[in-house]
């Protein structure tokens, strides 16, 4: 099996589009779950198919992925406050309805006092695998792989606290044939076997990190949910190889379980 074909074929089939939304939110510190929560109220008064597409996925029963991810922008005081809106898959024809739905949730407003809000300034992103964010050949340049956000890989109803290369790139494609709809086959076994041989063969050190857990409020269960994830880190010294457009998409679609809140972010940096 050419199994390289394969994963750009797959990666193709994820379709990433990404925008950094500039706000001005007088009087209330904004943050990513607010406006989440806010936007999807909004969403689903419009247009209650399109909520479902988007907040739930398009699959049926448990494999139901959402299609977006609302998360943190850099920080960086000369476009504060901003977050990263992300839809992966979705629709062309229901971006108007989703835009439309900002436009609805800054007049529904923020905090317990409602304070309206805007979108000042909105800055397509340039996302998916082709972005590698680091100069010189993205195969061979060294490089680090860094998870400042939980990340949440279970095995066997286990936390992984020590993920290593195969763990977060067999991770990658599990999330990217989640998002193409692909639910199992022959291929799809065959690629996920051949990438975590690549990835078991690729230089890399070990796991650095330690664990943090992240508490998000359940609207559904109406109380705080504790989810345990770890933060950290480990080099590939030799460069990432033939995985790098996996890695690279990684970053716009985060790894693990809370993607959807912002959680299991890759993030590319020098070693």
């Amino acid at each position: 099996m050419d199994w390289h074909k394969h994963l750009q074929a797959l990666l193709s089939r994820v379709q990433i589009q990404a925008w950094q939304l500039l706000l001005d939110t007088p009087e209330v510190q904004a943050t990513a779950p607010m406006l989440r929560g806010v936007w999807g109220r909004a969403l689903r008064h419009l247009d209650e198919e399109a909520y479902q597409q988007v907040f739930a996925g398009k699959a049926l029963g448990h494999r139901r992925i959402p299609r977006y991810i609302l998360r943190p922008a850099p920080p960086d005081p000369a476009i504060a406050p901003a977050i990263e809106w992300i839809l992966l898959g979705v629709e062309e024809e229901l971006e108007e309805v989703l835009w439309r739905a900002w436009d609805v949730a800054s007049g529904m407003g923020l905090g317990p006092e409602r304070v309206p809000f805007r979108i000042r300034e909105r800055r397509p992103l340039s996302a998916g695998q082709s972005d590698w964010p680091l100069t010189g050949d993205p195969a061979t340049t060294p490089c680090r792989l860094q998870f400042c956000t939980p990340l949440r890989l279970v095995r066997r109803a286990a936390l992984l606290t020590a993920p290593d290369l195969a763990a977060i790139a067999t991770a990658a494609v599990r999330r990217c044939a989640g998002l193409a709809d692909i639910t199992g086959g022959e291929a799809y076994r065959d690629l996920m076997r051949a990438v975590g041989q690549q990835a078991a063969t690729t230089p890399a050190t070990p796991w650095r990190g330690e664990r943090l857990d992240f508490v998000r409020w359940s609207s559904t269960q109406q109380r705080e949910l504790n989810l345990r994830g770890v933060v950290g880190a480990l080099d590939l010294p030799a460069g990432p190889g033939p995985l790098w457009p996996l890695l690279a998409a990684a970053c716009w679609i985060h790894l693990g379980k809370g993607a959807v809140f912002g959680l299991g972010q890759l993030c590319i940096e020098k070693s």
